[in-house]
């Protein structure tokens, strides 16, 4: 859908170049002679079009999801529940439900074996489906969608009603009913029938009527394309001989004919009208040549010209709730939005679309039929994510896509931590501004930024500390690692100032730093938290004299700063309350008791007053269990009333904001609710960064993503939740499908006996099913509420006998939808009632001592055969139990063996070797850079390199030596009758031919090194681990000297000593 629109912009954008050129070429003929300036008359008509660029518009095609999504439809219609139906050439009668398209059957094109060619469908007050074909006459679908009404009716046509007979004379003969145009339900419940060749209507009742003889003979062999009625219940006939005014008696017939037009040519191709629509102050239609305006108080038409707005042929006209007219033409949508005037401009919607119907639902959203790419939905209200600009309406990262690392708002200027620099925007100026760091430092990421209270700014780089120093840009701060030497200036992970002025540094695997930058003299404080490898503070959030702070993968830190005491809470079981994750990317609080935190499996809420964690998941509502950025709503100011009082707010905490890899959630802390934002509210899940998301006092937060900074107000979006209903679409009764349920408040729904699946389908008719989950529960067999997920159906296998009532609920709505209740009665059988089993055991007495012989002769022979059957078993178990082990011992990638096999035939090498008083060396071998290969290529491509490499160090070992993959790119070798010299030689020769390998990838050459530690095993010491870390020392080394080479233990251990 993005690519579809940015392809919009483009070609817009073309057109406008295009515009501005041809403009200045006819500027310049106006020197030229008039004979040359009259040749130029048809480009300056076709120069100016009177429309102008419409923002690009979210819109998907159906085709995008679904498989049977229709490629030619002509009609739209939504019914009482909020369905849409559609009429299709080539698919039929098809009805969406926001997830699936179910295609309902037309009657003569079964029976022809022919495929349904609808050409209209309406929705009547009764929720009838009537269906116009081509070819086949007219059909009707009950309310229930049960039952198919036809007419004229097949000769055979089983289990098919017929509609009454239409009578002659009506304005046709029967036959010509077969190709239907056009259907239309008016105000007095009428259904009006424009075919190609007249005009029928049947009352409310579903009886033919005739019209009067004169209006009969002026509307023979018309073809009816549109029916339109006004407020005034006046009927508009748009035909093929112009456009028809049938009074609400049905008793005068009016023309607008011809004279009544601009003199364009009179032939009948250009009189012809297919759309009309009735407007408050008058009727719009449109021609092949102009699209009219029909004023009621003037009486009068007033054309707009068709070439002057470069329109095609016009099909749809369609009012919008706004007031506003759809124009669906040939080559496109248009938008009309003021009244009247010769000097109209359109808003372009869409381009290179054959419209040919136009809908707008009860949630506001816009589905489009075209004759040439099928159906499309459209979201015409503005987005509410929009990219900051400045005043030249200039995003900054629109040359590509950026990391923003880190994010801070402060005092009026958001400040963006990217890859090598620093962006600052002044949100009133609404400028952009860089900063950038010295050359010399090498700064890769910008991973935290703070401001104190005058504003100075502080950034945490891969490279160190540095400070905003006004026209000098940034500048390294040195200060606090001098005094502690043993501290190395390295990557700085997270900054914050405490209330006491203290700036918080989170050093890369080194713990916490505390200094204070207006005191650079006192001693900074470390203090060892989230240390060692791989491990760091990766966010601190202070509160009065507590700061919070989570880690990469040692969980959750409480430090006081008054006494410097620590609590620490983790996946331990003493941890109490214990962590699901260790995992903690970001944290908000406003409280020295509280504390929410994102993790991979959630939102967690951490009450210490009660010990007590809180989870929230997919099934609380969130996009996403993954949380990677969360910050509060700014708290709402207390009021002052007119006389001066203070007016306190009520106790309503505020919503929190966060951000999943999914989409956007808001938590309401009052009620718990859970609301999600998605790609189609305009946001871009994949683009989205970890802890970028702030607010300003005035309420409006800013999202940072790859794109850029998309800033919103949740009031905004609020006010666009909708109310659509949460219904039931199908209920699949074994191989019957169910389209309604009886209403639970008349009677229940009731199975039949001998049911065997019940498969209940539901759905949020507002379309948009990508942000929605469910819950459900089953009063009579379960009360417990289910978590459903997306998943839009449930389903349930041999129900006993009894009531029962399905709930289901929408979890992660932006509304407060009612839940779906659905009652029905599972019946018994008649074999079920006590009173033929009390019958059928006095009938078993009788035979029971007759039985019990047979029973006892067949209890033999059972026994006999379940002995051989156990026997036979347990020889099967024991095979795959050997199979079992043997997989166990192997590595599934490189087929070489694991760990655990290399563990046992370690032993069993060592005992052979001490026996034999043979020397023996292991080797450890790492692949070089190999994380690179997995960042640039893919771990597919990963995988092949170890295989690859698997393979060629095994070609060339001996039988009895032992290679097994050891874990990730390590591999471990064990030289039995080897001696260190001998090792040495043999690594070299596998060194080179992993460097000469190249391994082919994607029309790429892959080629990787590995470094070799190797240790001869010559002491009583038996223990593998105690010369494996022997070997990864040699290995280290290794590493450390430039990799791709051998080393020895020996060696390292003779320059030791």
């Amino acid at each position: 859908m993005m690519s579809r629109n940015k392809r919009l912009i483009m070609i817009q954008f073309s057109y406008l170049l295009f515009s501005k050129w041809l403009s200045k070429l006819l500027s310049s003929l106006l020197a030229k002679p008039l004979s040359l300036l009259s040749g130029c008359a048809l480009l300056l008509s076709l120069q100016t079009p009177l429309y102008a660029a419409h923002p690009p518009l979210r819109y998907q095609s159906l085709a995008d999801d679904l498989i049977n999504a229709p490629v030619t439809s002509y009609g739209l219609t939504s019914d009482q529940q909020g369905f849409i139906w559609m009429a299709n050439q080539l698919d039929g009668l098809q009805r969406f439900d926001g997830y699936q398209l179910h295609t309902f059957a037309f009657a003569p094109s079964q029976l022809h074996n022919l495929p349904p060619s609808i050409s209209a469908v309406q929705i009547d007050k009764k929720n009838r489906v009537w269906v116009g074909s081509w070819g086949h006459g007219l059909g009707m679908w009950s309310a229930d969608r049960q039952h198919f009404s036809h007419w004229p009716a097949p000769q055979s046509a089983p289990g098919y009603q017929a509609l009454p007979p239409v009578q002659a004379p009506l304005l046709a003969p029967q036959g010509e009913l077969t190709q239907v145009q056009s259907l239309f339900a008016d105000q007095q419940q009428r259904l009006w029938v424009g075919t190609t060749a007249g005009l029928y209507y049947l009352d409310a009742q579903d009886r033919p009527k005739q019209l009067s003889h004169l209006i009969t003979q002026q509307l023979a062999g018309l073809r009816f394309w549109q029916i339109r009625q006004s407020d005034d219940q006046r009927l508009w006939l748009a035909t093929s001989a112009g456009l028809f005014e049938l009074s609400h008696d049905l008793t005068d017939l009016r023309r607008w004919t011809a004279s009544a037009m601009p003199p364009f040519d009179h032939n009948q191709r250009n009189l012809e009208v297919r759309t009309v629509l009735p407007v408050k102050d008058g009727v719009w239609f449109a021609t092949s040549e102009a699209l009219y305006f029909l004023d009621h108080k003037k009486q009068q038409l007033r054309p707009l010209a068709a070439p002057q707005l470069a329109l095609a042929r016009i099909h749809k006209l369609t009012q919008l709730r706004d007031g506003s007219i759809l124009i669906g033409s040939g080559n496109g949508l248009y938008q009309l939005k003021a009244a009247f005037s010769y000097r109209q401009q359109l808003d372009k919607l869409m381009d290179a679309l054959d419209v040919r119907d136009m809908l707008q639902d009860h949630n506001g959203l816009l589905w489009v039929a075209s004759r040439n790419r099928g159906v499309f939905k459209l979201q015409l209200s503005p987005p509410q994510f929009s990219l900051l600009h400045d005043a030249q309406e200039k995003n900054w990262f629109e040359p590509g896509l950026h990391r923003i690392a880190s994010q801070l708002y402060h005092q009026g200027v958001l400040w963006l931590g990217l890859e090598n620099e620093v962006l600052s925007y002044h949100l009133e100026q609404q400028q952009w501004q860089q900063h950038r760091f010295p050359a010399e430092a090498l700064v890769k990421l910008v991973q935290g930024l703070a401001a104190d209270s005058s504003g100075k700014l502080y950034a945490a780089t891969d490279k160190g500390l540095f400070s905003l120093q006004g026209r000098k840009g940034f500048v390294a701060e040195e200060a606090p690692f001098a005094i502690h030497p043993q501290l190395k200036q390295q990557s700085i992970m997270a900054l914050s100032f405490s209330p006491d002025g203290m700036l918080n540094v989170a050093i890369w695997q080194q713990g916490l730093l505390r200094w204070h930058p207006d005191k650079p003299d006192q001693s900074a404080v470390l203090h060892p938290v989230a240390t060692g490898i791989g491990n760091s503070i990766l966010q601190i959030v202070p509160v009065d004299h507590i700061l919070w702070l989570v880690s990469s993968n040692s969980g959750l830190y409480r430090l006081d700063t008054e006494d410097d005491s620590l609590r620490h809470f983790s996946t331990s079981a003493s941890s109490v309350p214990q962590l699901p994750s260790m995992y903690l990317p970001c944290a908000w609080s406003d409280s020295t008791s509280q504390v929410w935190l994102c993790s991979d499996l959630g939102l967690l809420k951490l009450d210490l007053p009660s010990n007590r964690l809180q989870q929230f998941t997919s099934s609380s509502g969130l996009p996403d269990p993954r949380v990677i950025a969360i910050a509060a709503s700014p708290a709402q100011p207390e009021l002052i009333s007119k006389s001066g009082k203070t007016i306190k707010q009520q106790n309503q905490l505020p919503a929190l904001w966060l951000v999943t890899r999914r989409g956007l959630a808001e938590l309401d802390r009052n009620s718990m609710q859970i609301r999600s934002y998605t790609d189609l509210d305009g946001i871009t899940p994949l683009l989205l960064e970890q802890r970028t998301l702030s607010a300003d006092g005035n309420g409006r937060f800013y999202l940072g993503s790859g794109q850029g900074v998309l800033s919103f107000i949740p009031q905004k979006l609020s006010a666009q939740h909708s109310t659509a209903p949460l219904v039931l679409t199908r209920l699949q009764l074994d191989r019957q499908s169910v389209w309604q349920v009886p209403d639970a408040a008349m009677r229940p729904l009731r199975v039949a006996p001998g049911s065997k699946n019940l498969q209940f389908y539901f759905s949020l008719l507002d379309y948009q099913h990508n942000r929605h989950q469910y819950r459900y529960r089953l009063l009579g067999l379960d009360e417990q509420w289910q978590h459903n997920g997306h998943q839009h159906s449930v389903s349930f296998s041999n129900l006993a006998p009894g009531h029962y009532q399905l709930e289901v609920e929408v979890t992660g709505s932006r509304q407060n939808t009612a839940p779906l209740r659905i009652q029905f009665e599972v019946e018994r059988h008649w074999w079920q009632y006590k009173l033929l089993w009390l019958l059928a055991a006095l009938t078993a007495l009788v035979f029971y001592a007759a039985l019990v012989r047979l029973r006892l002769d067949h209890l033999n022979r059972k026994a006999h055969k379940l002995n051989q059957l156990v026997a036979k078993r347990t020889a099967d178990l024991a095979s795959a139990n050997n199979q079992l082990a043997s997989q166990a011992r192997t590595d599934y990638l490189t087929r070489l063996p694991n760990r655990l096999a290399f563990s046992e035939q370690y032993q069993t090498v060592l005992h052979h070797c001490q026996r034999a008083a043979s020397p023996l060396c292991l080797v450890l071998i790492d692949v070089d850079f190999f994380k690179q290969v997995n960042d640039n290529f893919g771990h597919d491509a990963g995988d092949l390199v170890l295989r690859k490499l698997a393979e060629t160090m095994s070609a060339r070992l001996r039988q009895q030596d032992v290679l097994a993959r050891f874990g990730g790119e390590e591999f471990i070798l064990l030289l039995p009758d080897t001696a260190v010299a001998g090792a040495q030689i043999l690594c070299e020769t596998l060194r080179l031919a992993v460097k000469q390998l190249h391994i082919p990838y994607q029309q790429q050459q892959l080629s990787v090194t590995a470094t070799f530690g190797v240790v001869e095993i010559n002491c009583p010491h038996n223990e593998l681990s105690y010369w494996q870390q022997k070997a990864d020392k040699a290995l280290y080394q290794g590493k450390k000297n430039g990799r791709d080479q051998v080393v020895l233990y020996q060696d390292l251990a003779e320059q030791h000593d």
